[in-house]
């Protein structure tokens, strides 16, 4: 028989969106070092590690993550690509959807774009207005993170010093300034 809940445990199960803030991620990709990639991240579902969680139910055992990212318009997320499924939904605003080879194409809040596994995709709010998406992947950590090697070969060529995996919530890079 299922367990009942009081009301009061049941709000640790919430994760409200005026209390968001206190879900921002620690965690800055590699890509968020170029401007035009600079982003907010939030901690939704698992990752424990890439924020405060003020004593809310983070769910470790999920087997997937949930990000929203907050962007400013013209700015977006590098290209790259997971070994693992990675799902997007805007919440808001207009975003350019980037693929390998060339493609592209527009997706509205409440769209659901399934990228498959190892595949190059990149993402950029052409709103007029800082928007909300919503990144979902596996694992309670998140996806490892493979950068395009353009992406990559920019970054070192500003001194970054960046592996060609990006691990979230264990950074295996250094930058200039953290060296």
């Amino acid at each position: 028989m299922a367990e009942v809940i009081a009301h009061q445990e049941l709000e640790k199960y919430f994760i409200r969106y005026s209390e968001l803030d206190s879900r921002q991620s620690s965690f800055h990709p590699f890509d968020t070092r170029l401007p035009r990639y600079q982003r907010t991240r939030y901690s939704v579902v698992g990752r424990p590690k890439e924020g405060t969680t003020d004593g809310k139910y983070h769910d470790d055992g999920a087997g997937f993550s949930v990000v929203y990212l907050k962007i400013e318009a013209g700015k977006g997320v590098g290209m790259h690509a997971h070994a693992s499924s990675e799902v997007f939904i805007p919440m808001s605003g207009k975003w350019r959807v980037q693929i390998e080879g060339g493609m592209e194409s527009v997706a509205f809040p409440w769209d659901v774009l399934s990228v498959p596994p190892n595949l190059m995709h990149g993402l950029e709010n052409i709103s007029n207005e800082t928007a909300f998406i919503m990144a979902i992947n596996s694992g309670n950590t998140g996806a490892p993170i493979r950068f395009s090697p353009d992406l990559i070969e920019e970054l070192r060529s500003k001194g970054e010093v960046v592996t060609d995996l990006e691990l979230p919530g264990e950074s295996l890079s250094k930058s200039k300034s953290n060296s």
